[in-house]
């Protein structure tokens, strides 16, 4: 009878001990799943995440040369999770006007503004007629910026912020022309507010982009 119990006594503690070492193995496999899970969802993050940073590259180049850049967004946006912002989305599909082709138009429609304005002056008493006359036939304008708050110190200015690629302040300059010479500059005022909008855009998503 001793021998028996005491066998008994040995088998259950094998029996106890093979169980313990079968919960640990499966354990460890339960473990080795969940840490393969993990590494699968990381990977996946990380393919995001340097797919969203590409398509992002592919958008600020297209934005510096003025291409298309529809796809490049769609792209980005999926890979990132986020919404285009309107001031992307709404010039995707034609792209937006060089920093380089601003500076080649402004010079012809200031001289128009400048026209216009002069013109204007002259109706409201505030310039004689010899000087307008004069101006109107040269031609000329200021090239360098200058002070002042007419319409030829203003468009100065305004290039010459232009030249330096400091698009804001070339239209903030602008807001202060003379009524009778912004219809002039409509198409290059809103061609460059397109253009500064989206560079913000752009910097916007490269901080949230790069951030993750």
């Amino acid at each position: 009878m001793e021998a028996a119990a005491a066998a008994a006594t040995a088998y259950e503690r094998e029996l106890q001990q093979m169980r313990e070492m079968l919960d640990q193995e499966l354990a460890k496999i339960s473990s080795a799943k969940e840490d393969a899970a993990t590494l699968e969802v990381n990977a996946a993050e990380a393919a995001k995440a340097a797919g969203a940073r590409a398509a992002l590259a592919r958008v600020l180049a297209a934005i510096d040369t003025g291409r298309p850049y529809g796809d490049a967004l769609f792209d980005l946006t999926e890979q990132a999770g986020v919404e285009a912002p309107m001031a992307l989305a709404a010039h995707a599909e034609k792209g937006v006007v060089t920093l380089s082709a601003l500076q080649a138009m402004f010079p012809e429609a200031a001289r128009a503004a400048l026209d216009a304005s002069v013109r204007a002056a002259v109706a409201a008493g505030e310039m004689d007629r010899v000087s307008a006359f004069v101006r109107l036939q040269l031609g000329t304008r200021s090239l360098e910026p200058k002070d002042g708050t007419d319409a030829d110190a203003i468009l100065s200015r305004a290039e010459g912020a232009l030249k330096m690629g400091k698009i804001d302040v070339a239209l903030a300059e602008l807001a202060a022309l003379p009524d009778a010479g912004k219809p002039a500059l409509e198409g290059w005022i809103a061609d460059a507010t397109a253009r500064k909008d989206a560079l913000a855009a752009g910097d916007a998503l490269s901080q949230l982009v790069n951030k993750n």
